[in-house]
């Protein structure tokens, strides 16, 4: 793919001088996850003893607060929790160095170009390597190495899928989250509310400390 096609260049009608635009350091990506967590970090009985609650009537319903605390919790903070795999795909290869969203990064399972039939071509790993340990985690492409190049396919046709998360278990996940999201859990089933753009105070407070600001393709 040509980086003109995605330029914005047009024609100033004053001086007749071309109008260019960087191109989006995101690559024009877009991403879901596609493997969501086995488990969750908090279990039913977790909660129930954090909130004191003795009955069995809502238990399903509580299982729901937990889930839907989690994701409001990983959404408001940017990161993945307990391990899941997320596809990401992008119009062009931006950089080098691309960081991926919801971070910890823990592994990159593949990396292809697809043409229009979504027939994948897998770009070999050794042209690169990663970085786990910085937030985001970084995909780099080693020096030696050319980016992938797709003429095949004009949008979302180069593939990232990668798994993200603390680990695989609710021990591998900060005690002070898996705190967070009972209390997150407690307060909905208290009022019947979650607004993920809104934690409730005392939830914000800790979740803060582990917001990500912005994820940079440079």
């Amino acid at each position: 793919m040509s980086y003109s096609e995605y330029s914005g260049g047009g024609i100033s009608p004053k001086t007749g001088s071309i109008i260019s635009k960087s191109l989006p350091m995101d690559g024009r990506r877009s991403w879901q996850v596609t493997t969501p967590p086995a488990i969750e970090p908090v279990t039913l009985t977790d909660l129930k003893i954090f909130a004191k609650i003795e009955y069995n009537d809502e238990d399903y319903l509580l299982e729901n607060f937990i889930k839907s605390a989690r994701l409001s919790a990983e959404q408001y903070c940017g990161r993945a929790f307990i391990e899941q795999s997320i596809t990401m795909k992008m119009g062009y290869w931006p950089s080098d160095v691309i960081e991926l969203v919801k971070p910890p990064l823990i592994s990159i399972t593949k990396i292809a170009t697809l043409d229009e039939d979504d027939v994948e071509t897998v770009y070999s790993s050794d042209n690169y390597y990663i970085i786990k340990e910085a937030t985001p985690g970084k995909l780099v492409l080693k020096k030696n190495a050319s980016a992938p190049i797709n003429t095949s396919r004009d949008y979302g046709g180069y593939l990232v899928e990668y798994k993200a998360g603390y680990g695989d278990a609710a021990a591998d996940v900060p005690i002070s989250i898996i705190e967070a999201i009972k209390l997150w859990a407690s307060v909905a089933q208290a009022t019947r509310i979650i607004d993920p753009k809104n934690p409730p105070p005392e939830v914000r407070a800790t979740l803060d400390l582990f917001k990500i600001r912005g994820v940079i393709i440079r």
